[in-house]
C-alpha cells in the first residue's frame, strides 16, 4: 500500500487502541437511537403500493425494487380507474421528492411496551436504497443500494429481557446475505430471532404486511416493510468501531493513516481544496487513478461526480457493489495490447504536449496583437481605423441607430426578427391581456369526458332512486349513515349466501321442501335455535358417514334381515374382528368362542360382495355400515325435531342427502350473525322481519335507499371535484370561469366547450408570452428599436444591419483597435481540443493503471455508508477524498483505518454540539486535537501540518503530481517498473527558458537539468538540487506545487536510474499530497 507506516511501538499501539474505544464511544453518544417510527421524517408502506405496482421481491444489491413511470395529469375517463390513478400520482410525487434523500428499506416491525421502559415501534432490518429519476423518461425507480443492517441493539439496548450475545448467529447470517431486503430469507431470519432474543419470553411473529399500531406487553413482529426517510445516520458506526477494535487486539501494526494520525512527524501535510465541485473532485479521482491508486471518495454526489469523469473512467468506479466494475476490467484485460497501448499513450502524450504548446503560443500571439495598432471590429469589418471609417460612413440603416454598449451578436436571429413582426402585426387588446391572466393548463382540469360520467352518473342514481322509492326506503334512508352502511354489508352477506343456495329469487317460487329455506325462514322468526345448533353440530358425522361409504371401496355390504339392534351388532363385529386379527379362528359346536357366538347372526345374515364376514376385513367393511347406519339413525331424528323429514332409501342416497342439507345449512349459519344483527336493528325501529317475503321487501327497500344516498355522493363527488379547480388567484381567464358555471348547471357540452376556449387562451397567452419575450431581448440590448418595433418599423437586413452598427459603436469607442477575436476564438478552440486530449489520456492512464487490480480501483458513496459497504480492510485505500464534511466530527476518523492520504474538499463547519449521550471516557485524546465537539476538517488539520491550499482549477494536478508516475504494464499482477527512456529516440536537448511552464519540459529533460547540477555541485542533498533546479528554470509562481512535485521524482530517477520500485512505491510526497 502507500507509504505503509513503520512498525509502531507498543506506545503507538495501545494509543491507537484507547483512540478507537473514546471514537466507539462518541459514535454512540452522538446518536440517541430512536425506537418510534414518529420520529422519522416520512415513513411509506408497502402494503399501500397501488396494485398496478409490481413488486421484484427477489431483487439483489443494485437491481430495482419497483419502478413508477410518469403519470399523467389528466385523471382518467374510466370511473373505476379514478382511485388508482390518484394512488399512483401520490406514490410517484412522494418518490419523486424523496430522489438525494437518504432512505432505507426497513422490514420487520417490532412492536412492544416493555414494563419498565420506552415503546418500542420501528424496524429491526435496514437495506439503503436511492431513489433515481430517469432524465429520459422521468420514471422512478427504487434502487437497492447497500448491504442489510439488524438493528436490534439499537431499538433494545438496555431494555430488561434482551440478551444481545443471543442474536449473534442472527447478526453473522445478516452480514452473509440472509434476510436481503423483501427476499423470502427475510421470514426466516425475523422468526429465527423471535425464539432466541428474549430470555424469559418469546415474541410472536406474523407475515402481515399491514403495520400494528398498539404497543403490546408482549414484542410482536410482523414484516410491515416501508420506506423509512431517515436523517443522516451513523447508526452501525459504534458497532463498526467494535469490530475495528477487534481486529486491532489481532494486529502487529497499525494502519498507516492511524499510524501517522497518532505520529504526525511522520506524516505528510494535509492538501485541502477550497472549492467544492463535482469537476474538481472528478479530476482529483481520474489523477490518481492514472497513477494506479486506489480511491475513496466519500460524497453525498455520487451521480454527478460519475457524470463530471472524462471518457469511460466512470466504468472503474463503483457506487453499491464491485462485481461489474471487477468484470469489465477482466474483459478489458483479456483483449488488452500492452505495446500499442504504450504507443496510443506516448502518442495522447504528444498531442498534448502539442495541444499545450498552442495553447501558449495562442496566448502569446493574442497579447502582442493586443499591443499593436490593428483594428479588427467585428466579422467582415477589419483594416485601418481610415479604410473602416470610410466604408462604416458609406454603409447606411436608418431603422437602427447604434449605441453604445451594444453586443457583437444581434439579440435576435432573423427568423426570430420576422417571428416577432408578424406577432406585433396579429396583436389585439385582448391577447394583450392574456399575460395578466393566470396560465390554466386544461390538462391539469378533469377531462370532458370524465366530468360528462359524473354528471350522468349522478342523473342515473336520480332516476333510479326516483323509481324505487317506497316507505321502507325513505324510513331507511333518515338513518344514520353508519348504521345504514351496517346494514348494507349484513344484507350483502345474506344475499350472497341466498345465492350460493340458489335462493335468490322472489320466496314465493322458493321449494318448501329446501331445508336451508325452512332454516333461513326459522332464522328470521327466531324460531327453534337449541334444535337449529343441534342440528348444524351434527354436521360432522353426515360428513364422516360420507367418508365412511367412501372408504369401503365399492364393497356391497348386506345385513341380516329384520330388526336389527345396531349398536348390539356393531359391538359384536368389533369383538369377533380384534379375536380374528390377534390370532383367533372360526370352529363349530361347542368350541366357538365367545365372540364368534355373539356374531353368529352376522356370520349366517350378512353378506359382503356375496361373502360371509369371515376376516378381519370383511367385518371392518360390515362394521362401517353398522355405524353409518347409527348415524343414519341420530341424523334423522335431529332433522325431525327440526320439522324436516327425510325419505328412505338407499344408504348411499341418504348419506348424500344428510351431506347435503347440512352444507347448504352451514352456509346459512356462516350469515346468522348478519341475520340477527339486521333483525334487532331494524325491530328497534318497528320494522318486523320475521318472514322470507318480509326478508325480500326489506332488502328492496335498503337497495331504494341507498340508491338515494348513491345521488348525495355523485353530487358530492360533483362538488369535490369543483372545488379542486382552484379559483383563489387573481386573474383567472373568463374561460375557466366558464368551467365551473357549467359543472354547477350540470352541463357536460358547455364544460367541453370551456375546455376548448381555455386551450385557445393558452395557446393566445402563449402567443403573447412569446411576443414580449423577443421585445424583452431586444429592449435589454436597444430599448429605442424595441419601441420602434412596436410602433410599425420593419428591419431589412438585419445581420448586416447589426454588424454596421456595432462596429460603428467600437470604432467610436477604440482609441486603438486590435484584431484580437480571432485570436481568441482559436485560442478557446485550442483550450478546447486540449481538455479533450487530457480527458482521452487520463481515460488511457487511468485503465492501463488500474488493469492489474482484482477489485474495484474506486469507491463513491456516501460518508455515513461507507461502513455498510466496505470490508474493515487496513490500507485497503491509497487515498480517501472527502467531499464536504457531511457535519462530521471525529467519529468519521475510521476512514484512516482504510487509506494513509486524505484529500479534503471543500470548508469546514462549526463546532459541533456536545453529545446527548453518555460517554464514558470523555477526556481528550492526542493532545486534545480530538474532541466530542471538533468537526473533522479541524481535527485533522490540528494534527497534521498544513500544506499549500491550491486552486480550484489547479487542484487535480497538484494532488496528481504529488504521485510518482508509474510504469505501464500488462495486465499481470506484477509490480510495475520505473519508466526509462525509449532507446530508439535520444532524450529531447536541454533547453531552459526562463518563465517557461513546468509542463513544457520532458521528464528526461528535467533528469538531465538535476544531473548537471550534480555535476557541477557534488554532494548537494535532494531539497537543495531540487530547490537549485526551480530557480534555475524560474517557473510562474503559481506552479510552484506542480514544480516540486516533478522535481522531486527527477531526483529520484537521478538517484536510481534502475533500480525497480515496489508495486505502488510513493516517493517523499510534497505539501499537495494527503494525510499519508
Amino acid at each position: 500500500m502507500l507509504d505503509q507506516a513503520p512498525a509502531p511501538g507498543a506506545d503507538v499501539h495501545a494509543t491507537a487502541a484507547r483512540l478507537l474505544g473514546f471514537l466507539r464511544d462518541l459514535a454512540g453518544a452522538r446518536r440517541e437511537p430512536a425506537r418510534d417510527l414518529g420520529a422519522y421524517e416520512q415513513v411509506c408502506w408497502l402494503a399501500e403500493l397501488p396494485a398496478e405496482v409490481y413488486l421484484e421481491t427477489d431483487a439483489g444489491p443494485g437491481e430495482v425494487l419497483f419502478s413508477i413511470p410518469v403519470i399523467p395529469l389528466s385523471p382518467p375517463t374510466v370511473l373505476e380507474e379514478f382511485d388508482g390513478w390518484i394512488g399512483l400520482r401520490h406514490w410517484y410525487r412522494t418518490l419523486r421528492d424523496l430522489a438525494g434523500a437518504e432512505v432505507v428499506l426497513a422490514t420487520g416491525l417490532l412492536t412492544w411496551q416493555p414494563p419498565d421502559g420506552e415503546g418500542v415501534h420501528d424496524h429491526l432490518l435496514t437495506t439503503p436504497v436511492r431513489i433515481v429519476v430517469d432524465e429520459r423518461t422521468e420514471r422512478v425507480d427504487v434502487v437497492l443500494a447497500g448491504h442489510t443492517s439488524l438493528r436490534d441493539r439499537d431499538l433494545l439496548g438496555g431494555l430488561g429481557g434482551f440478551r444481545p450475545a443471543r442474536t449473534d448467529w442472527v447478526w453473522d447470517a445478516v452480514r452473509a446475505g440472509q434476510g436481503f431486503a423483501l427476499r423470502a430469507s427475510v421470514s426466516d431470519v425475523l422468526r429465527k430471532w423471535c425464539s432466541i432474543a428474549f430470555t424469559e419470553f418469546g415474541a410472536a411473529f406474523r407475515e402481515d404486511w399491514t403495520p400494528a399500531q398498539a404497543s403490546p406487553g408482549v414484542p410482536q413482529l410482523r414484516l410491515a416493510p416501508a420506506l423509512v426517510v431517515r436523517p443522516p445516520g451513523r447508526a452501525a458506526l459504534a458497532d463498526h468501531y467494535e469490530d475495528l477494535l477487534a481486529q486491532l487486539a489481532r494486529m502487529h501494526d497499525v494502519p498507516g493513516g492511524l499510524g501517522r494520525l497518532i505520529e504526525p512527524e511522520r506524516s505528510a501535510r494535509l492538501m485541502q481544496v477550497a472549492e467544492r465541485s463535482p469537476q474538481t473532485i472528478a479530476d482529483l479521482l481520474a489523477g490518481l487513478l492514472a497513477r494506479g491508486r486506489r480511491v475513496l471518495v466519500t460524497t453525498p454526489e455520487a451521480e454527478r461526480i460519475l457524470a463530471a469523469l472524462p471518457g469511460d473512467v466512470a466504468g472503474l468506479c463503483a457506487l453499491t457493489e464491485e462485481s461489474s466494475v471487477v468484470d469489465r476490467m477482466r474483459a478489458r484485460a483479456f483483449e488488452h495490447d500492452p505495446a500499442g497501448h504504450r504507443r496510443y499513450v506516448e502518442e495522447l502524450a504528444e498531442r498534448k504536449n502539442a495541444a499545450d504548446r498552442e495553447v501558449s503560443e495562442l496566448d502569446a500571439r493574442l497579447a502582442l496583437t493586443e499591443a499593436t495598432d490593428a483594428c479588427d471590429l467585428g466579422p467582415g469589418y477589419r483594416g485601418t481605423r481610415a479604410e473602416l471609417t470610410r466604408r462604416l460612413r458609406s454603409e447606411s440603416h436608418p431603422w437602427l441607430t447604434p449605441r453604445t454598449g451594444m453586443p457583437a451578436d444581434p439579440p435576435l436571429t432573423a427568423s426570430e426578427v420576422a417571428e416577432l413582426v408578424a406577432l406585433i402585426d396579429e396583436e389585439t387588446p385582448g391577447r394583450r391581456a392574456r399575460t395578466w391572466q393566470r396560465d390554466v393548463d386544461p390538462g391539469s382540469l378533469p377531462s370532458a369526458p370524465y366530468v360528462r360520467s359524473l354528471i350522468e352518473a349522478e342523473a342515473a342514481e336520480v332516476e333510479r332512486a326516483a323509481r324505487s322509492q317506497t316507505d321502507l326506503s325513505r324510513r331507511l334512508r333518515d338513518l344514520d349513515v353508519a348504521l345504514l352502511a351496517r346494514l348494507e354489508a349484513a344484507a350483502r352477506a345474506v344475499d350472497a349466501a341466498l345465492h350460493d343456495l340458489g335462493l335468490d329469487g322472489h320466496p314465493s317460487e322458493w321449494d318448501p321442501t329446501d331445508h336451508a329455506a325452512r332454516a333461513f325462514s326459522d332464522a328470521l322468526a327466531g324460531r327453534r335455535p337449541t334444535i337449529w345448533a343441534r342440528v348444524a353440530e351434527m354436521a360432522p358425522q353426515a360428513e364422516w358417514a360420507e367418508h365412511a361409504l367412501a372408504s369401503l371401496g365399492g364393497r356391497r355390504v348386506q345385513l341380516p334381515p329384520g330388526e336389527l339392534h345396531l349398536r348390539r351388532l356393531a359391538s359384536a363385529a368389533q369383538d369377533l374382528r380384534n379375536h380374528l386379527s390377534e390370532g383367533g379362528t372360526l370352529k363349530r359346536g361347542p368350541l366357538r368362542s365367545v365372540a364368534q357366538r355373539q356374531a353368529e347372526p352376522l356370520l349366517t345374515g350378512a353378506r359382503v360382495d356375496g361373502r360371509p364376514p369371515t376376516t378381519p376385513e370383511l367385518l371392518d367393511a360390515v362394521f362401517s355400515v353398522l355405524m353409518v347406519r347409527m348415524s343414519l339413525q341420530e341424523l334423522e331424528y335431529v332433522w325431525e325435531a327440526a320439522g324436516m323429514p327425510f325419505e328412505d332409501g338407499p344408504l348411499d342416497q341418504r348419506v348424500a342427502a344428510f351431506r347435503r342439507a347440512h352444507l347448504r345449512l352451514a352456509r346459512i349459519r356462516e350469515v346468522l350473525p348478519a341475520i340477527e344483527e339486521s333483525a334487532g336493528h331494524l325491530a328497534g325501529l318497528g320494522i318486523p322481519i320475521t318472514h322470507p317475503l318480509q326478508w325480500h321487501g326489506y332488502v328492496v327497500g335498503l337497495q331504494s335507499a341507498l340508491s338515494e344516498l348513491s345521488v348525495n355522493r355523485a353530487s358530492a363527488d360533483l362538488n369535490a371535484l369543483r372545488d379542486s379547480i382552484s379559483t383563489d388567484h387573481k386573474g383567472q381567464p373568463p374561460e375557466l370561469l366558464s368551467a365551473l358555471v357549467a359543472i354547477d348547471s350540470r352541463d357536460a357540452d358547455g364544460y367541453a366547450r370551456s375546455l376548448t376556449a381555455l386551450l385557445e387562451a393558452r395557446h393566445e397567452r402563449g402567443l403573447q408570452m412569446r411576443c414580449e419575450a423577443l421585445l424583452d431581448r431586444v429592449r435589454a440590448v436597444h430599448p429605442e428599436l424595441a419601441e420602434a418595433l412596436i410602433g410599425g418599423t420593419v428591419p431589412e437586413h438585419w445581420d448586416e444591419a447589426w454588424a454596421w452598427a456595432h462596429a460603428s459603436v467600437r470604432l467610436a469607442e477604440l482609441p486603438g483597435s486590435p484584431a484580437e477575436d480571432r485570436l481568441r476564438e482559436a485560442l478557446t478552440e485550442a483550450e478546447e481540443r486540449q481538455a479533450e486530449v487530457s480527458a482521452e489520456l487520463s481515460t488511457a492512464e487511468a485503465w492501463e493503471a488500474c488493469l492489474s487490480r482484482s477489485e474495484a480501483p474506486a469507491w463513491i458513496a456516501p460518508l455515513w455508508h461507507v461502513p455498510e459497504l466496505l470490508p474493515a480492510v487496513p490500507d485497503s485505500f491509497d487515498v480517501v477524498i472527502v467531499d464536504g464534511e457531511h457535519g462530521a466530527g471525529a467519529e468519521a476518523l475510521f476512514l484512516l483505518w482504510l487509506a494513509p492520504r486524505v484529500i479534503l474538499v471543500g470548508e469546514g463547519g462549526p463546532e459541533l454540539p456536545h453529545p446527548e449521550g453518555t460517554i464514558d471516557l470523555i477526556a481528550d485524546v492526542l493532545d486534545g486535537a480530538v474532541t466530542p465537539t471538533a468537526p473533522l476538517f479541524e481535527t485533522l488539520r490540528a494534527r497534521f501540518a498544513p500544506g499549500e491550499r491550491p486552486a480550484p482549477e489547479r487542484a487535480a494536478s497538484v494532488a496528481v503530481a504529488a504521485e510518482p508516475e508509474p510504469q505501464l504494464v500488462a495486465p499481470q499482477l506484477v509490480a510495475p517498473q520505473r519508466a526509462a527512456p525509449e532507446q530508439g529516440d535520444p532524450p529531447p536537448a536541454l533547453t531552459i527558458e526562463r518563465g517557461r511552464s513546468i509542463v513544457a519540459y520532458k521528464r528526461p529533460q528535467l533528469v538531465e537539468l538535476i544531473g548537471r547540477i550534480d555535476a557541477g555541485e557534488p554532494g548537494l542533498s535532494d531539497e537543495q538540487l531540487v530547490e537549485r533546479a526551480g530557480e534555475i528554470l524560474g517557473c510562474p509562481d503559481d506552479e510552484t506545487l506542480l514544480v516540486s512535485a516533478r522535481l522531486h521524482y527527477a531526483v529520484e530517477t537521478f538517484r536510481e536510474p534502475s533500480e525497480p520500485s515496489e508495486p505502488f512505491e510513493a516517493s517523499e510526497p510534497s505539501e499537495a499530497s494527503g494525510t499519508a
